[in-house]
């Protein structure tokens, strides 16, 4: 048998993750199945996507990944933009758009935002696509947004519903005869 390691039993960590994996698919199929409500979006794929990379098991981390997501979204979305309206096949002008997004990024000190960021730039300016590059850098914003936001919301609710639950289970024998814990 395996050794469990700092993580506990091979059962524990079997649990966690089977709930990240559960948690994962059911944010994913939430955000894709919702944001196609919204006709003028063709590319909902997007949300999902963007749920998925930013879920994490505890919630400080989802929050900070999800914020730099949105942030990085935010710079790619608007460099994606522009470098769209003049890309007309130029490399060099998606590679100082890259360029741009990253360095920024990094300057407001989100390094993990970067790689992100950076995909959005090569999306919405590389792809082609019949629609204004101003819309397809809005339809990228939103989509990635909502589905930042579908993560964070589902982990805040799994984690206030795991610390009610906690809050009902039975107290310790510890607590119970009268002794506090160390």
């Amino acid at each position: 048998m395996a050794d469990p390691g700092p993580m506990g039993s091979w059962a524990a960590v079997s649990r966690r993750a089977l709930f990240q994996g559960a948690s994962a698919a059911l944010v994913a199929v939430f955000a894709y199945s919702t944001i196609r409500l919204v006709p003028s979006l063709q590319e909902a794929y997007w949300a999902p996507i963007a749920a998925v990379v930013v879920l994490y098991p505890d919630r400080e981390a989802t929050k900070k990944a999800a914020t730099e997501r949105f942030i990085g979204t935010i710079i790619g979305s608007l460099v994606g933009w522009g470098s769209a309206a003049w890309w007309h096949e130029e490399l060099v002008v998606y590679a100082l758009a890259v360029m741009l997004a990253v360095g920024l990024c990094y300057l407001l000190r989100l390094e993990n935002a970067s790689r992100l960021c950076a995909v959005a730039v090569t999306v919405i300016t590389i792809v082609p696509r019949g629609a204004p590059a101003h819309v397809i850098a809005f339809h990228r914003f939103v989509e990635v947004s909502y589905g930042v936001v579908c993560a964070l919301v589902y982990t805040i609710v799994v984690d206030v519903a795991r610390n009610r639950w906690r809050g009902r289970l039975p107290e310790t024998r510890e607590h119970t005869s009268g002794t506090r814990p160390s």
